[in-house]
């Protein structure tokens, strides 16, 4: 005897409420087993692939790409069997599956799809990340031939490259659709929760902006000291982090989160630093977690392995909130500084620019002199002028004199 069963969206984590569907990975007909992803599914920052608790087939797809489905609301009916197996629970994790035997991914998938059938049945699908298990789908490629070089074995994109595989041309974001008078385009996925985001946070935040040079050439004597020390690479801009986080601590007022709906401020002891990530499928804010407690090699760490997972789609979606704080490096593109939206419901947001040789005056002469622009833009319901305007010069001061600030690094 068969019934329907729906597997309803499924908490995506950390309080989030809903997710867009970004495609399906199986039609209405479909046989589908346990653990076998059914749709990859877009929150805030991330893509997941959501794996199905029941075997069955297929009976009715609750929505198309671009769709939003809230959490608790179907997303997937199955046609499956009176009596479930034991280990069709129902309870589904997103990124991990039901079965502990299933293969998983780097965020826990299941790295094959059962329905796929497998080129040397001995050799099990090594993890990898939704996106590389697309791409390598979209070039035929079957990933069991590719050694993995990340952490456990886990192929990346540049492993997938390097065996061979041609990138294919970016997938839009959005969809065109052609009008009188030009081409309209509907935002989609990433995008359109960032644009959801910033129009909030631009509508709801009165917010106010602090400039200021900083000479950095001491802090660039600092960084090839302490690269030289122990042959790790420093950058810059994680000095500046650094920097960053010891100014917080002076200044906790800007650590916090302006809560809209009890018109309260929320202050935290813990500086979990946001930074802007530029990727293929848009703008994302990956968090370095504690980094009030972090050197200047452990931030560096953190940083590459965020922002490498960030643009190869392998991130987890829990590194992608929970900041309270943001820094969005406008140096990355070459550009002397500019002023961000803050990241709600954050306080505030410091901009770096691009480190450049410019004339400086030091004891009354004009010499050539390392020099960053700096940018605060801050939520004036939490921090006044002279709040914003202590932070941005004391971060400016660690970063022309920063031995003593850097001195346990």
């Amino acid at each position: 005897m068969l019934t329907i069963r729906d597997f309803l969206m499924p908490d995506l984590g950390e309080g989030l409420t809903e997710g867009e569907i970004n495609r399906w990975l199986v039609a209405e007909g479909d046989v589908v087993v346990v653990d076998q992803p059914i749709a990859e599914i877009t929150t805030e920052k991330a893509v997941v692939e959501v794996p199905t608790p029941f075997a069955g087939r297929v009976a009715t797809l609750h929505g198309t790409a671009g769709d939003t489905i809230t959490v608790g609301k179907p997303l997937i009916s199955i046609e499956v069997s009176a009596a479930p197996a034991a280990s069709e629970s129902g309870n589904v994790l997103v990124g991990y599956g039901t079965s502990e035997s299933a293969p998983r991914s780097r965020r826990g998938a299941p790295a094959a799809r059962p329905s796929a059938p497998p080129l040397v049945a001995s050799v099990p699908m090594p993890p990898s990340s939704p996106l590389v298990r697309r791409l390598a789908a979209e070039l035929g490629v079957d990933l069991r031939t590719i050694p993995g070089s990340g952490p456990g074995g886990i192929v990346t994109q540049a492993d997938l490259e390097r065996a061979g595989g041609r990138r294919p041309a970016p997938a839009p974001s959005a969809i065109p659709s052609t009008v009188a008078g030009g081409v309209r385009t509907a935002l989609a996925g990433i995008d359109r929760v960032a644009a959801e985001r910033l129009t909030r946070s631009h509508h709801d935040a009165p917010t106010a902006t602090a400039w200021l040079s900083a000479d950095a050439t001491r802090l660039m004597a600092v960084r090839s000291e302490l690269a030289g020390s122990d042959g790790a690479r420093v950058t810059p801009f994680a000095l500046i982090l650094r920097l960053c986080v010891r100014a917080l601590e002076r200044f906790p007022r800007l650590n916090a989160h302006f809560d809209t709906r009890t018109n309260e401020i929320v202050a935290f002891a813990s500086i979990h630093l946001g930074v802007a990530v530029q990727t293929q499928r848009g703008l994302v804010v990956a968090v370095i977690r504690e980094a009030q407690g972090k050197s200047c090699a452990q931030i560096t760490s953190d940083l590459t392995r965020l922002a490498t997972a960030a643009r190869d789609g392998s991130i987890d979606a829990g590194d992608l909130r929970g900041s309270t704080f943001t820094v969005s490096n406008f140096g990355a593109f070459g550009v002397d500084g500019g002023t961000a939206i803050i990241n709600p419901p954050e306080a505030a947001i410091l901009g770096v620019g691009r480190i450049a040789t410019r004339p400086w005056v030091v004891d009354a002469k004009v010499v050539p002199r390392s020099v960053v622009e700096l940018s605060l833009v801050f939520d004036h319901r939490v921090a006044d002028g002279g709040v914003a305007g202590g932070f941005i010069r004391h971060v400016a001061d660690l970063i022309e004199a920063p031995d003593e600030a850097l001195a346990d690094d």
